[in-house]
């Protein structure tokens, strides 16, 4: 839901950037007249910085006009994790100001459609003043998915879809660019990398995350074997997440990252059937193992049953979209769907870390609360409160176990 109340104007939006912002949308004779700050999402939703939406008023030789921009700033306000946050800030201004350009220039090339990503038009990594300016796509109609508890298959589709042309457009792209970390080497930041002390607060992060998932387990009783892998692996969470991000040809490709229902948003008819995605948030964007990425939206953005019945299909969406982009740059699949199927098992545990901390952080996210650090007193208060929140909603509980089963019979808890 968005809003219309102006808030007070951020440092980081100034006159000047406005007006580069604008000249690069509008080109150079546009002169901009005024502009003013408003929100643009509601409490709660982006926690790794601060989102709004700029008003510019404006003229041109085609009269005056108004447009707007969605502005992203203050990668320094979740103080828990501010040195990834920042390292992520870094990827995502990178991500536009030049990754892209290859991906769409590679899409162009053989005659598909760009990549479905908001357009840039200023960024800054000027300490403490960090900005990015994107297109505002709301206006366009776009917006998020009304299901609260997990996407339908159709909204599933959209976002297979558009995934399936990332990874592929970035495939071919190795025929120009055979290791695109060597020319933006922003990609190598990453959860265990982006600092010196990156891999222990990784571990602080996950470790704990992993702790309270055995303890709300304990306290619904049952499944002993899943909180038992949890005890015996919450030590060495930094090492499953390198692990799980490992490149390994011929399915490391370039990755969103961070993709789940809460980084798109969509397009419908006047009917509410969802016709198109737009990707958001390329603040993770890495070169992995592309069934990271199938298993994170997987897991975090369905609810179980949506994701079992419906498994075989959307691995199969994916794969046809897949090999139609390589097709179309001239270019055989390097592995079939058997192949694609078993990579994907192969990276259950990522999806399952990932929709452990979704469902953490559902119950009980602090944007000043630091994940990572803590002794026990503090994480078993924090346990206390996860117990206590989970009984307040079902439906993450039912999530909560659905994935502990499904892992149960994957035969990865054991």
């Amino acid at each position: 839901m968005e809003s219309d109340r102006e808030v007070l104007r951020p440092s980081e939006i100034t006159k000047e950037r406005v007006e580069a912002a604008l000249k690069a949308d509008k080109g150079s004779e546009a002169k901009m007249v005024s502009f003013a700050v408003q929100e643009l999402t509601k409490a709660g939703e982006n926690f790794v910085t601060f989102v709004v939406r700029v008003n510019v008023k404006f003229s041109s030789e085609n009269g005056d006009d108004v447009v707007s921009y969605a502005v992203k700033y203050d990668p320094r306000r979740c103080k828990a994790v501010k040195d990834f946050i920042l390292a992520c800030f870094h990827k995502e201004l990178v991500f536009y100001q030049n990754i892209v350009h290859d991906i769409q220039a590679q899409l162009h090339e053989i005659g598909l459609k760009p990549l479905r990503v908001p357009k840039c038009f200023y960024t800054s990594l000027e300490e403490h003043r960090e900005v990015i300016f994107l297109e505002d796509i709301s206006k366009k109609g776009f917006k998020k998915s009304e299901f609260e508890d997990g996407l339908d298959v159709a909204h599933t589709t959209l976002i297979l879809e558009e995934l399936a042309r990332l990874h592929a457009a970035s495939y071919l792209l190795k025929a120009k660019i055979p290791d695109l970390a060597e020319k933006y080497p922003v990609l190598n930041l990453d959860w265990v990398t982006y600092a010196d002390s990156a891999r222990r607060n990784t571990q602080g992060l996950f470790g704990n995350i992993m702790d309270s998932a055995s303890k709300l387990l304990r306290h619904i009783g049952g499944r002993e074997v899943a909180v038992a892998w949890l005890e015996e692996n919450k030590t060495r969470a930094a090492e499953i997440i390198e692990h799980e991000l490992r490149r390994e040809p011929p399915f490391d490709v370039l990755c969103h990252g961070d993709c789940w229902n809460n980084n798109v948003l969509f397009r419908y008819t006047d009917k509410g059937v969802p016709v198109e995605v737009i990707l958001l948030d390329l603040q993770i964007v890495r070169l992995a193992s592309l069934a990271t990425d199938l298993n994170y939206v997987l897991h975090t953005s369905l609810e179980g049953h949506t994701r079992r019945e419906n498994f075989t299909s959307f691995l199969a969406i994916y794969y046809e979209r897949f090999t139609q982009v390589l097709s179309a740059g001239g270019s055989a699949v390097p592995f079939s769907l058997e192949d694609l199927t078993q990579e994907y098992r192969n990276h259950l545990v990522y999806g399952l870390i990932m929709c452990l901390m979704s469902v953490v952080f559902s119950l009980d996210w602090q944007e000043d609360a630091s994940y990572s650090e803590g002794g026990a007193e503090f994480q078993d208060q924090r346990n206390k409160i996860l117990i206590r929140a989970m009984a307040d909603k079902p439906q993450i509980r039912d999530k909560f176990l659905f994935l502990i089963d499904e892992m149960i019979e994957n035969g990865i808890m054991v």
